[in-house]
């Protein structure tokens, strides 16, 4: 397993970290057998780094993270897990959160405590409560040891975020394919700048870097047949050097043991295979259903329609086949009465498209080829 120290921190973690979102649910439970195999074997691996939070698996998450790491020796890991503020609808509620994690998770302490999933609505509440006060309070106490965040919204409010606290590390969500969205690439270099160690959320982009179209695929299957396609995007994120540890939702033993094959022997991307992911990367752009650039002209739809977001889930399967990705999105946008089964074919969006696309006909070419959203 590799290890990184975090800068002049007397801290040293294990590049993968494991990710207990995802774990196996059976009957509204989480899988106890195969959830702590997978811990054992992560834990025997050399990994030593476990995140978890509140919201995860209905709210088991964190009681069943606890359960499984009381069985170790509690100065042999890191434990880390997150204050989720769109949870509580007061600051007094939100005041007595710390203890409840603290015995869910059966821990006198929380090495790394994030405020979860900022925005810029949650990063008002932040200021609005005086949050970081109360966390620090708690960080006087012994009960969490580093502060953090972990970031979900545009450039300008992670640069809001950062400058507004001496942050002792940051999450991001990055890989391959999404340098350019979100805080991106750019967010990572102001980090390293600071000397804010970085934690990596959705490496493989969800799962989606791990399977998609084989005609592209076969691009890094002629150059290295023994590696798989989640192995380039877990490499081309810890050829960053400020990348101090990836988070990655294993939840069946085969990605945990492809994980660990990556950084048993970890090796940089070198220069020809930084090329070839650019242009897998490229190639995969290229793949689309639907010439839709998301300009938003042909929005607000007459009965509700996210035209644009529909076509997305269109696009994002041809590029990655992932029909669980497409289901969940669909069934959001059923949820919100957005989904494209909903149009009537009045056509009024269709001269406001600057791309001259046949928004209706494409919507039900849509769910033609994609039958299983309905």
């Amino acid at each position: 397993m590799q290890y990184r120290k975090w800068y002049n921190k007397d801290i040293t973690t294990s590049t993968l970290g494991f990710g207990a979102m995802r774990l196996k649910v059976i009957n509204d439970e989480i899988d106890e057998d195969k959830g702590l195999a997978l811990i054992d074997e992560a834990y025997k691996s050399g990994i030593n780094y476990f995140d978890t939070a509140v919201p995860y698996t209905d709210g088991k998450n964190e009681t069943f993270v606890g359960k499984a790491l009381k069985r170790y020796p509690r100065d042999s890991f890191y434990l880390a897990t997150k204050l989720t503020i769109r949870l509580y609808k007061t600051k007094e509620e939100l005041e007595k959160v710390i203890d409840s994690q603290l015995q869910n998770l059966q821990t006198d302490y929380i090495d790394f405590y994030l405020m979860h999933a900022l925005n810029k609505n949650t990063f008002q509440t932040i200021k609005e409560w005086k949050i970081m006060e109360i966390v620090e309070e708690w960080k006087k106490a012994g009960k969490i040891r580093h502060i953090g965040f972990s970031f979900h919204d545009d450039y300008e409010t992670f640069k809001e975020i950062v400058d507004y606290y001496d942050w002792d590390f940051c999450q991001i969500q990055l890989n391959y394919m999404d340098d350019e969205i979100q805080q991106g690439i750019k967010g990572y270099h102001d980090l390293v700048k600071r000397q804010i160690p970085v934690v990596i959320m959705e490496p493989v982009k969800g799962g989606k870097l791990a399977s998609f179209n084989e005609d592209v695929a076969q691009k890094f299957k002629e150059y290295a047949p023994q590696a798989s396609l989640s192995s380039w995007a877990m490499r081309w994120v810890a050829s960053l050097d400020g990348v101090k540890v990836i988070l990655s939702g294993m939840n069946e033993m085969e990605q945990l043991e492809d994980n660990l094959k990556t950084f048993s022997d970890f090796k940089k991307l070198n220069v020809t295979e930084q090329k070839l992911i650019e242009q897998v990367k490229e190639s995969l752009k290229k793949i689309t259903e639907v010439g839709c650039t998301n300009c938003q002209y042909c929005m607000p739809c007459t009965v509700g329609v996210n035209i644009p977001g529909n076509f997305r889930i269109f696009n994002d399967y041809a590029m990655y086949r992932s029909e669980g990705d497409a289901k969940w999105h669909y069934h959001d946008f059923i949820n919100k009465k957005a989904n494209a089964s909903l149009c009537i074919e009045c056509g009024k969006c269709v001269p406001q498209c600057p791309q001259g696309i046949d928004i209706p006909n494409e919507l039900k070419r849509m769910l033609t080829i994609l039958p299983f959203l309905e």
